[in-house]
């Protein structure tokens, strides 16, 4: 039976996982939306309507990762509220602070001065208290972020979008007319999505780091990210 430290390290790998998707498409919508050159030769002509089709899907799929990542509060969904929330228990916090502080004692078997075994402990022990101030810090961080995070009005459009408009659709009556709920109502700009794709990176990064005691290399997915997007929207001379 999986314990509830199992739970918590495997939800939180999924999270990476799920953000690195959601990278991974943003990586091809971005210059949809910021490169001159790849509006200019594909978002035109017989291309146009095409070129059309696949921003607003991508822009779609984003938004509903963004709010799904973000704000879902079913218990079974590796979300960073559901994070946030288990973090907030002492008792799990604690757990994962005295994981995370553990430092493992350099070898001293063999070893019979009593000085230098006493070094060595000493050496632990700070090392110990340093890592665990350092949890401290991620958390109090993590917590800010957060309350930016869920409280902004970027994300509460966007999670109208997902709830109205991407995973369902909702026609309200306006006017004595129905119609579809309109984005462009909700005050979302493009740089919106990819300004919380990096506030949402650096929290996943840290409940990494809090309940996996792991890191991510960044910037080499920044590279592959940047290398595949740029060969699938590379344009030959001919502008074909």
């Amino acid at each position: 039976m999986p314990t509830q430290k199992d739970k918590l390290e495997a939800h939180a790998s999924h999270l990476l996982d799920a953000f690195i998707q959601m990278r991974q498409r943003y990586s091809i919508l971005a210059p949809m939306l910021y490169d001159d050159a790849v509006v200019a030769n594909r978002g035109s002509g017989k291309r146009g309507m095409g070129f059309s089709i696949l921003k607003h899907s991508l822009f779609l799929s984003c938004i509903q990762d963004i709010a799904k990542l973000t704000l879902d509060d079913d218990r079974r969904t590796p979300s960073l509220h559901n994070h946030i929330r288990e973090l907030a228990d002492d008792g799990v916090r604690q757990t994962l602070r005295e994981q995370f502080a553990a430092w493992q004692l350099p070898a001293a078997e063999g070893e019979s001065d009593p000085e230098i075994i006493e070094a060595l402990r000493r050496i632990e022990l700070s090392e110990e208290a340093e890592r665990g101030a350092q949890f401290d810090e991620l958390y109090c961080e993590a917590t800010g972020l957060w309350a930016a995070l869920s409280t902004s009005p970027k994300t509460k459009s966007f999670q109208t979008i997902r709830d109205k408009v991407s995973a369902h659709t909702e026609v309200r009556c306006v006017a004595d007319r129905y119609q579809f709920v309109d984005i462009s109502k909700l005050g979302i700009k493009w740089s919106d999505i990819k300004e919380t794709i990096e506030q949402m990176q650096r929290l996943v990064e840290i409940i990494g780091m809090l309940i996996r005691n792991a890191g991510f290399a960044w910037e080499s997915l920044d590279e592959q990210l940047n290398r595949a997007s740029e060969c699938f929207w590379s344009v030959d001379e001919s502008g074909r």
